[in-house]
Parts: structure tokens; sequence; C-alpha cells
């Protein structure tokens, strides 16, 4: 620090003037490479877009280093005082913001293992959601009922994590129960018939219709249909729909618990 105040006392007007506008000149210039940068990011389909914001910035900060540094060295003022202020002031901001940091180790490692990527849903050990936007610090994602979700990057390259997009399909697991009085075959008939008559679901992986459980009062069949990730919610609700309707029409009778209340008269004895 103490480098750089004595240089800059031994520059000339006249040199700081022309470094200042050096400098004007090349923040001028930096922001229009950042536009004709953005147009080539638009048209590079080989780069990922979550890497897009992460690429931009580190060119931004790198290109102001550089003009910083270019016009200091117009002025007259050494480079290397530059370069141990910059480590001097780097040091004292990484002890400061050890957590911001952190995220940003944590962003690097999201984008580079890519265990999810734009557009996927995910859930960690407390939310759940779809990803909109990955940047250094935070990762955001959009609840089922609409809600903006900033997750610091730290917890989630630390926590369990499941990715629902990236097998690209997702399977729909329901439980229904039948009457003793229906056969196996007639309920997996009317499930079938269901799943048909359901938009959205998958040929492959095929549809199940499993045998689960012998209750009480009835026999549990668990039902597997798979649809892709953007159409899971609406295609589970369908099929929960579609299968009453196929199970009322093909006569199979959908329990549930009974209470019997049985009388008897006594002999008059009082006894």
């Amino acid at each position: 620090m103490a480098q750089v105040i004595t240089a800059l006392q031994h520059v000339g007007v006249d040199k700081l003037l022309i470094a200042l506008a050096v400098l004007l000149a090349c923040l001028i210039a930096v922001r229009y490479i950042m536009k004709l940068f953005d147009r080539f990011l638009k048209k590079a389909s080989r780069i990922d877009p979550s890497l897009h914001s992460i690429v931009r910035t580190a060119l931004r900060c790198m290109l102001i280093l550089l003009s910083i540094m270019f016009a200091a060295n117009l002025a007259g003022i050494a480079i290397t005082s530059f370069l141990a202020l910059f480590s001097i002031i780097g040091l004292a901001i990484s002890l400061a913001v050890q957590d911001v940091l952190t995220n940003f180790t944590g962003g690097i490692i999201i984008l580079g293992s890519k265990p999810f990527t734009l557009g996927d849903f995910i859930e960690t050990d407390t939310v759940t959601g779809t990803v909109e936007e990955i940047s250094f610090l935070y990762t955001r994602l959009r609840s089922a009922d609409g809600k903006m979700i900033f997750i610091p990057n730290k917890h989630l390259y630390t926590s369990n994590l499941t990715n629902f997009t990236s097998s690209g399909a997702r399977r729909i697991e329901l439980t229904v129960s039948a009457s003793y009085e229906n056969t196996p075959e007639q309920v997996r008939a009317a499930a079938m018939q269901a799943i048909a008559a359901t938009g959205n679901v998958l040929a492959d992986p095929a549809p199940e219709v499993l045998l689960e459980a012998y209750g009480d009062s009835a026999i549990s069949y668990t039902i597997r249909a798979w649809a892709a990730p953007g159409a899971y919610g609406c295609t589970r609700y369908a099929l929960n729909e579609a299968l009453y309707t196929a199970f009322l029409h093909a006569g199979v009778d959908m329990t549930y618990p009974h209470l019997n209340v049985h009388l008897h008269q006594g002999d008059g004895s009082g006894t």
C-alpha cells in the first residue's frame, strides 16, 4: 500500500490525465466487448447456459483489472505495486467473507459435476423445486406453489439431493384397494384401462399393476406408471381420477372400512 502511495506522489499531472483518459477508454471498450461476448454466448450451444453468468462475470472482472493495470503503467506506476496491493486486499476479503467463498466453491463444484442443470426438478433435505438459475453464490428454485427459493450453494453440494428429471421419466405410484370378491385379473384389467385412458403415460417403461398386500377387508394393489418429469403432477391426478371411473364401470368394489353393528333381542326374562 505504501509503495502505491509513494508511486502516486511522483506521478505528474499530465501523465495522470492521460492515464485517466486511457482508463475511461478502456472501460468503454470493455462495455462493448461484453456486448459482443453476450451475443457469442447466445449462439454458443456447447456452453452450458448455467455457466453464462459465471463466465461473463469472470471475463468482465479480468478486463477491468487489465484496464486498471494498463492505465497505471502509462502513469509510471509499477504494476508490481498494484499486484502487492491486490494481494493484501484479496487476503483481507477472503478472511472476511469465508461463507461467500464457500458458496462460490460450491457453485464451481455444482457446475463442474452437474448433479442438476437449469429446468431440472430436484429435492434436497429441506426444499423441492425446479432449478431456474445457478449463480456464483446461490441456486434459485421455483417451488410447486410458485415460491422463489434461494439456496446457498454450500448447502446444495453437502446435502442429499434427488434429481427427478435427469432420467427423462418419473414414476407415478398409487395404492388402491379392492374387495376380495374381485379377482386380481379383474382389478388388473380395470387398472390397465384407466392407464390407457390417461394421457402422457409413457409406454416405456411399461406400466405395472401389482398385488401389494392382503388386508382385513380388502386387497391392496400398487399401480405404477411413468410420465415425463414436466407432466408428472397432472398425469398423476388424471390417473387417480381415471381409476375411479374404470373400477366403477368394471364392477370392481373399492372397499373402505366398515363398522358392522349386530343387535340381539333378548328373551324378555331380564337376564
